[in-house]
């Protein structure tokens, strides 16, 4: 019987091995599906806070009316402030970004042109493909153009069911909380359903705290070089200053690799003077953010070895992409905090343990 069973697992593993690549597709047809919802969650994770203090609010006023509906008024409320938000976003900064972002891809080409001019012997510049680079410049086919307006639209979508699915999560959540607090008490013990408690808030904050964090910090990176960079005269500053703050979700990395992108293209649009300059100031401005304003904005949530951090980016980079290494860090964060606290309980276990065989 156990070598039947070892074989059914042999047989099983192989079969897993075997069709791997159609699983994964599978899966990922699977969370694309699922996108719109984990989108809705999101959005209620965001909003939740105020939401929930903007009903306090409204539940201290005089009319009973906006009391009854304290609820509702405070869903619409951060709803039209997000409304606002995307309005002005697409009226004046995504006009800014696409201009910038369509005459530096056009200009590639003559950027490129120029630099093998200048070193026409460079053996590091011939290391790259660079001509295939450049092709991504070109214009649009009809197809490619067809794809992308299809992808868009269904993005659109997809973020517009999301929203309609955080409306109704944010106006039934002590509904929905109540259904999976009974549920938590049917299928788990009261000690393992407390220490699943335990742990869920600490994700929670530690979640909380790197994206409110993160998000608050990476738009201070992206006001101050986009101001730099127009100070300095830089070309496409509002584009590289996106740049800037979306790459500061990425620890350590992350502005690492922002500074020296922002420095070879100010290099080949402005040349040495300008780029050396830009360096030295964005690297100045960075080392006082990692100093003094992230941990101001993070606080103590997120206290972990640099090399740990790294790490953990590589990793997730590795494994799992772009989307790996923003959540890198709270993982490693979570994993790190459950590893400590199951430490501490071992060792008063044992020092009990001890205490007892003393006596």
């Amino acid at each position: 019987m156990p070598a039947f069973i070892f074989a059914a697992l042999l047989i099983i593993i192989y079969k897993t091995l075997d069709s791997f690549g159609q699983i994964t597709h599978w899966i990922g047809e699977f969370f694309g599906m699922l996108s719109p919802f984990l989108f809705g969650i999101l959005v209620v994770y965001v909003l939740y806070i105020p939401c929930e203090k903007l009903e306090r609010l409204y539940g201290k006023s005089q009319r009973s009316f906006i009391v009854k509906k304290a609820r509702l008024l405070s869903v619409l409320s951060m709803y039209s402030a997000l409304l606002l938000a995307v309005v002005l976003i697409v009226t004046f900064a995504i006009p800014v970004l696409i201009r910038n972002l369509i005459e530096f891809t056009s200009s590639l080409p003559a950027y490129y042109k120029h630099i093998m001019e200048k070193y026409p012997n460079s053996a590091f510049l011939s290391s790259f493909d660079l001509p295939s680079l450049i092709q991504l410049a070109d214009p649009i086919k009809l197809e490619q153009l067809g794809k992308s307006i299809m992808a868009f639209t269904s993005g659109i979508f997809k973020a517009v069911i999301g929203l309609v699915v955080s409306l109704y999560i944010l106006l039934d959540r002590d509904n929905i909380a109540d259904f999976f607090n009974k549920l938590s008490y049917v299928i788990l013990k009261e000690k393992n359903r407390e220490q699943l408690i335990k742990y869920l808030r600490q994700i929670n904050k530690v979640v909380f705290a790197f994206l409110l964090g993160k998000s608050i910090d990476s738009v201070i990176n992206t006001v101050v070089v986009t101001t730099v960079l127009l100070i300095l005269n830089v070309k496409y500053a509002f584009l590289l200053g996106i740049i800037c703050g979306i790459a500061n979700f990425i620890p350590y990395l992350g502005s690492l690799a922002a500074v020296s992108f922002i420095s070879v293209v100010t290099l080949v649009t402005g040349g040495p003077a300008k780029a050396i300059t830009t360096m030295i100031v964005l690297i100045i401005f960075q080392q006082i953010d990692g100093s003094f304003i992230e941990p101001k904005i993070m606080g103590k949530t997120l206290k972990i070895n640099p090399l740990l951090i790294i790490f953990a980016v590589l990793a997730g980079g590795a494994y799992f992409g772009v989307v790996g290494m923003f959540l890198a860090v709270p993982i490693v964060t979570i994993l790190k905090q459950i590893l400590l606290e199951y430490m501490d309980s071992r060792e008063i276990k044992n020092n009990s343990t001890k205490a007892d065989i003393g006596e």
